[in-house]
């Protein structure tokens, strides 16, 4: 389990569904960061898939937005 120290966060950027128009725009959001017991990795490309377009328009009544898919 990760260990964070409190109110130690670190501003990122994503793409977002802000609602369930199921459109994705640039989002930039606040996450904590890392502890000592987290793995960093870059992320040079990534994917979407069928059941992140379902999160994205809330086909399933359970989404909250913002939601960062994929």
């Amino acid at each position: 389990m990760a260990q964070t120290t409190p109110n130690h966060t670190q501003t990122v950027s994503g793409w977002a569904a802000l609602d369930s128009s199921g459109k994705i725009v640039p989002y930039t959001f606040k996450r904590r960061e890392n502890g000592v017991n987290d793995v960093t990795i870059e992320i040079l490309y990534c994917g979407i898939c069928h059941t992140d377009l379902h999160f994205a328009k809330n086909s399933w009544g359970i989404t909250m937005f913002p939601v960062v898919p994929g």
